[in-house]
């Protein structure tokens, strides 16, 4: 694990998805440690500049000016509009909460819970999304409605073979089980499905469990890649196992991301849709709109996201639906992409 001074912003915002029909945000996002221990094969950052060129570790990176954290914080808790900060970008959000403090006596959560606790007018939403289950800090702050633990999923099999060092499964749905059942908000991410052997059985057992917790959001995902050929030879020199990208089949219709097939995709997200359990909100992670209008799913928030009122993304529906509208010059058949009132 490196230690090292930040010399950037601790907070910083996704650049986006580009000029598509890609339902995807800028979202905000703390850098409050970069990397993960948790050697998933799928993970994206190993393909990312600072790990190739070895200047952050790809199994962690710590920040000993993390404090500095403090006051862009409060900065950014002035903006007038409710937004989300999510910390699990670019590292996982709880995974570091030891290690930081053995290293400067505090952790990131507990420097920036009390912030979105007494200091947030406005009411922003501190995200946390992890697959650990590291929250003895955290919960010491009892819950918050500005505070919001997420956990991301697989598929049991997956998880076995493709989450090397993660929580198990079974302990990030009994750690949210219990959070939930003393108050605190959670959400889910389940995410990088692929069409493994038994899929259908396991998604079933996956979503009875999700449904069990009734979390207030689910947002959902298939396996995808950027350059799935450069991830996979990432993944098999950091000694993962790569055979995960055997799933990759086609390309989104915007030809942002590599994924898993058609039928699978729409299958799967199909079954979710009509087994989540009624008061869920559900989402889809980096999809195209017309897989939205396919399997018949509503935008109304997404996990990195405050809500479906959150700042960013406002001018952004504006300009999907401006998108959609001169699709739908050419194609009738399109839809106009439309947030829930």
């Amino acid at each position: 694990m490196i230690i090292t001074h930040r010399s950037g912003t601790f907070i910083k915002q996704f650049t986006g998805a580009g000029e598509n029909g890609i339902v995807c945000f800028k979202f905000w996002q703390a850098v409050v440690a970069s990397g993960c221990p948790g050697e998933c094969s799928y993970c994206f950052l190993q393909t990312q500049f600072p790990y190739r060129k070895g200047d952050y570790d790809i199994k962690g990176t710590l920040f000993k000016n993390l404090r500095d954290i403090v006051p862009e914080v409060i900065g950014w808790l002035k903006h007038p509009v409710p937004a989300g900060l999510i910390i699990g970008e670019n590292q996982d959000g709880l995974a570091f909460e030891q290690p930081y403090k053995k290293l400067l006596g505090t952790t990131p959560l507990e420097l920036l819970i009390p912030l979105f606790i007494d200091e947030n007018p406005i009411g922003h939403t501190l995200i946390i999304l992890s697959k650990f289950t590291s929250t003895h800090y955290a919960e010491a702050f009892g819950p918050s409605p500005n505070v919001v633990f997420s956990w991301s999923l697989s598929l049991p099999s997956i998880s076995r073979a493709y989450e090397k060092k993660v929580a198990a499964l079974d302990a990030r749905l009994k750690k949210a089980a219990a959070m939930k059942k003393a108050g605190y908000r959670v959400r889910f991410r389940l995410d990088a499905l692929a069409p493994v052997p038994g899929w259908e059985r396991e998604l079933d057992e996956v979503m009875a469990r999700i449904n069990e917790i009734n979390p207030e959001m689910l947002t959902i995902g298939a396996l995808r890649a950027s350059n799935p050929g450069a991830l996979r030879r990432a993944a098999e020199l950091n000694g993962r196992d790569g055979g995960i990208f055997d799933y990759i089949a086609t390309v989104d219709p915007s030809g942002f991301k590599h994924r898993t097939a058609d039928d699978f995709h729409l299958s799967a997200f199909m079954r979710i849709k009509q087994s989540l359990r009624s008061g869920i909100v559900l989402g889809l992670c980096k999809e195209d709109m017309s897989l939205w209008k396919e399997a018949g799913v509503r935008w109304q928030g997404c996990h990195c996201l405050h809500g479906a009122d959150d700042s960013v993304a406002i001018s952004r529906i504006e300009t999907l639906k401006e998108r959609k509208q001169q699709q739908l010059r050419m194609r009738p058949s399109l839809p106009v992409l439309q947030a829930a009132s």
